[in-house]
């Protein structure tokens, strides 16, 4: 089991998976501002990877993150509904993060750009991004680092360990995942 991964050595497993990189590269027809996959397509694929897994687990959803502060909310929706239906054999979470800053606290910052979401997101092991460059080739980013993904270590961001309220809602969300069944060497912490 590898301890030390690298954005490079993540970004080598995505290109070598047909499934990802067929995602990636529907994404990428998109044209969408500041577009990325995120969240736990690529926390699973990585957990398997490491894990030497050899039944694959997948999310349940595809999100799909993109930042366009010039939609409003109703069609930012009605687009993300419009390009899921092209492609209906995944179940897409195509959402514009000029908007997802009140998704849990309608009093939060809005937020920079789609890499300042996804640095926001509750686990620093979900908060991953990735998308194809101009070669074609996976980019990929972890917002704190790959450190605690790799050693399945599943802790909150700074963003939300700064705050209760926050904190509860990483409690609550990390309870509900049953993350452990799949993966029982992760440890979580509060």
């Amino acid at each position: 089991m590898i301890r030390r991964l690298t954005e490079a050595q993540a970004a080598s497993w995505v290109a070598a998976d047909l499934e990802l990189m067929t995602i990636l590269r529907i994404v990428s027809q998109w044209q969408l501002p500041d577009c990325w996959l995120t969240a736990g397509v690529l926390r699973n694929f990585l957990w398997d990877q490491l894990a030497e897994a050899t039944v694959l687990h997948s999310a349940n959803d595809v999100d799909v993150a993109f930042f366009d502060p010039n939609l409003d909310y109703e069609t930012s929706e009605a687009l993300g509904r419009q390009l899921a239906a092209m492609w209906p054999n995944y179940n897409w979470e195509i959402k514009n993060q000029a908007h997802m800053h009140t998704h849990n606290f309608p009093d939060e910052s809005p937020y920079r750009d789609t890499l300042d979401a996804v640095s926001k997101y509750p686990e620093t092991c979900t908060a991953l991004a990735c998308r194809l460059n101009e070669a074609g080739y996976p980019e990929l980013r972890a917002l704190w680092g790959l450190e605690d993904l790799a050693a399945f270590e599943v802790r909150p961001t700074p963003h939300f360990s700064r705050s209760p309220r926050r904190l509860a809602v990483y409690n609550q969300r990390v309870a509900g995942k049953n993350w452990q069944e799949s993966w029982p060497q992760l440890t979580i912490h509060s």
